[in-house]
């Protein structure tokens, strides 16, 4: 529920326009080689800031000051063409005719079932400025990623679970750097919100798959996030709700040289807790942290060095019911990330970027017999270069090295099912420590006409178990015309196993790493009014955990996941907005399943609806709704005494035989701009924004999950987080 610093994204819908004196109006039509008209070409005039683009019939007008001129006609797909004219009265029209021209490789995304930028190329994806006002996103980066297709969140939190994965499956780079926990109140489940403030964002790509030979060490999907690079820059912004509040600001020294941008935010929850109440039953109430800072130096022309740095930290007790214990639950988590970047031009040509990264990871928990503490340290290097060999090839290849370092110690329940006073447990003490070297090559060509391709593959070296893995990846695009792509896509993808499963007392150290393979078909139609994506894929795993009697765990563990993806996006007038529907079948057999099962971070059915109706400049409606059938658990089908512990045992079903009901959540949001003249001494606000949102407005109780009481007589619903109707005031405000 961070809903802050709105101030900052909203100054982007200000635009403005400056009237011409004395000018005259300057007619024409732009025309292709075959006479047709060409629309939506732009016609610009550089050196005054004027343009103006072609309708239907090709024709434009614009109005420019009398005397010599020069005209840029340009539009995908076309040669662009510079005209000079003599703007006097009585003037005939221009006639300008542009030569065909298929799109540079740049310009074309040829990867399937991706997100955001790559390259020039820009696909649909929630930018800064929808995270902070899409209802129900919470001003949250992963809590507003959750409308993309092929995210099937099975629960409210702010993991990523992509078609059928859970969230380990999914690599998560902040400035090149990976980042193995980017959560606040981080479960078995995944975190309930980001602990990136979306003030640092600037760009987010994100794949469901088949992505690009660069990413190495995922199952499932990619996200990959930039933070802002200003250069000219000075804000102060300032948010607060009933949730939290923070601060965030950008100074610049020495124009185009040095910044500095940061922010710091806080979350205290208490006053909406006193107001609705919780679904959970907190002993104190949650608290958390995060900050982040940026520094940016561009030494010359074509160098720039960037330092990015965050931390975050949480802490929560609360009451907790499994199996057949209910009792105090505590955790404490702190995550410290930085990522150095250094980015130049070899030779003026081959484009290359260096980064070292490490992530440091504490946390500590305990609930009945347990009480573990893990530590985590994990640094990284890697170098990128992209080569242009020519308009139709680019040539990308590097290399990169990680280490994972784990350290896990603790005592557990020795019985899966007995975690009430007296259970037995076993210690648990156990570092292992793996490097991965690798490297990657791939090229990106235009085969014929419109026909792209990008070719690659990687090979990656596991320590442990001492082992290569090699991943061949192809993609395919055909550019039918201005509008319509078509895409392929197939590949092979490994990830190592978890750390605790390594451990060489209760795991195998000789586990190798899981293996998946995709294969995507694709169509998109894309204009400036809209948007339309239809994708079907197919996900086949192999070599996942499975539970060994003689080694605890082995690889011999398979499963897929196939579907459709769709989604839709338009603008009309002052109304925006996107449908998001995902239909999902997969079944996999690991750890001790006898067979291939349902899956159970798979949901069938994912729909999203956004839409936002801008009523005035300063006056913003936006509705939300999500739907997702219910996804499996196992269930609990009888009980049985045990004498010795004196306590009831639990008969458990099928594995994921069960499904929780269907989610249902409805969100609104109100979003007003203003401004505050100068006062006190203080300069005029740039921006500011008040809020308020309503969240679950229906007021329906999902459900997260069954819990049963210690005799396995009777099973209770536990309300999801949002179970409650909240309603969230807020204000930004922007210096």
């Amino acid at each position: 529920m961070r809903h802050l610093f709105l101030g900052a994204a909203l100054a982007a819908l200000l635009a403005a326009c400056q009237g011409a004196a004395n000018a005259m109006p300057v007619a024409g039509v732009v025309l292709d080689r075959a006479g047709k008209p060409v629309e939506l070409a732009t016609v610009a005039v550089a050196a005054l800031r004027r343009g103006a683009a072609t309708d239907e019939q090709g024709r434009f007008q614009l109005e420019l000051p009398e005397g010599p001129a020069v005209l840029e006609v340009s539009q995908i797909g076309y040669e662009k063409a510079l005209v000079r004219v003599v703007v006097a009265e009585g003037m005939a029209a221009v006639r300008v005719t542009l030569a065909e021209q298929p799109l540079e490789l740049a310009e074309v995304t040829v990867a399937a079932s991706s997100f955001g930028k790559s390259g020039k190329a820009e696909g649909p994806v929630l930018r800064r400025y929808d995270v902070f006002t899409t209802p129900g996103g919470a001003a949250d980066v992963f809590q507003s990623l959750r409308a993309l297709p092929g995210i099937n969140a099975p629960a409210e939190g702010a993991a990523v679970y992509v078609r059928g994965g859970p969230p380990e499956e999914t690599l998560i780079r902040i400035d090149g750097g990976e980042i193995g926990h980017p959560y606040h109140y981080e479960r078995a489940s995944g975190g309930l919100f980001s602990a990136l403030d979306p003030y640092m964002l600037k760009s987010a790509f994100f794949s469901s798959g088949g992505f690009s030979a660069q990413y190495g060490g995922a199952l499932s999907g990619v996200l990959d996030i930039e933070t802002q690079d200003p250069m000219n820059l000075k804000t102060v912004s300032v948010g607060a709700n009933l949730a939290g509040g923070g601060v965030s600001s950008t100074w610049s020294r020495n124009a185009d040289r040095r910044s500095l941008l940061g922010s710091v935010r806080l979350g205290v929850p208490e006053i909406l807790f006193k107001l609705y109440g919780s679904s959970t039953d907190y002993e104190t109430a949650p608290r958390s942290h995060d900050a982040a800072a940026r520094l940016l130096w561009r030494y010359s022309g074509t160098g720039r060095a960037a330092l990015t740095y965050l931390n975050s930290g949480d802490a929560s007790a609360l009451t907790a019911n499994y199996l057949n214990y209910e009792g105090r639950y505590a955790d404490h988590n702190r995550t410290d990330f930085a990522a150095l970047q250094l980015q130049d031009v070899l030779a003026g040509k081959v484009a290359l970027r260096a980064r070292v990264s490490g992530q440091w990871y504490d946390t500590g928990w305990t609930f009945g017999p347990i009480a573990a503490a893990q530590r985590e340290r994990n640094p990284g290097a890697g170098l990128d270069a992209v080569w242009p060999l020519s308009p139709r090839q680019e040539l990308s290849f590097g290399g990169l090295w990680k280490r994972r370092d784990t350290d896990l110690t603790g005592t557990f329940a020795a019985d899966s099912t007995d975690f009430s006073p007296g259970a037995p447990t076993r210690s648990f003490d156990t570092r292992p420590r793996v490097d991965v070297p690798g490297f990657y090559v791939e090229d990106k060509l235009r085969l014929w006409g419109p026909l792209y391709a990008t070719l690659g593959g990687r090979a990656d070296y596991a320590s442990t178990p001492g082992a290569w893995t090699a991943d061949p990846r192809a993609a395919l695009a055909w550019r039918v015309d201005e509008h319509q792509t078509v895409r392929i896509a197939t590949g092979r993808y490994h990830q190592l196993a978890r750390a605790d499963y390594l451990d060489p007392v209760y795991g195998n150290p000789r586990l190798g790493p899981l293996a998946a393979g995709h294969v995507i078909a694709g169509y998109e139609w894309k204009s400036e009014f809209g948007n339309i994506r239809v994708e079907g894929y197919r996900k086949d795993y192999r070599d996942l955990v499975t539970n060994d009697a003689a080694t605890y765990y082995a690889n011999r563990g398979y499963g897929y996941a196939r579907g459709v993806d769709v989604f839709v996006q338009g603008t009309h007038r002052w109304l925006s907005g996107w449908v998001s529907y995902g239909y999902l079948d997969t079944r996999r057999r690991e750890y001790d399943d006898p067979r291939e099962l349902p899956d159970p971070y798979g949901v069938k059915h994912t729909l999203t609806l956004v839409g936002q109706y801008q009523v005035s400049s300063s006056l913003q409606l936006g509705a939300r709704y999500g739907f997702s059938s219910g996804r499996p658990y196992t269930p609990v089908v009888g009980r049985t005494w045990d004498p010795g512990r004196a306590i009831w045992r639990p008969v458990l079903g099928e594995n994921h035989s069960a499904l929780l009901p269907d989610y249902h959540r409805l969100d609104l949001r109100v979003t007003r701009l203003f401004s505050i003249p100068a006062v006190a001494g203080l300069r005029p606000s740039s921006m500011c924004a008040a809020y308020v949102e309503g969240m679950n407005v229906l007021g329906i109780r999902n459900v997260l999950e069954y819990v049963w009481n210690s005799d396995y007589s009777r099973r209770y619903a536990r309300d999801s987080y949002f179970a409650r109707r909240l309603l969230v005031a807020g204000v930004a405000l922007t210096w």
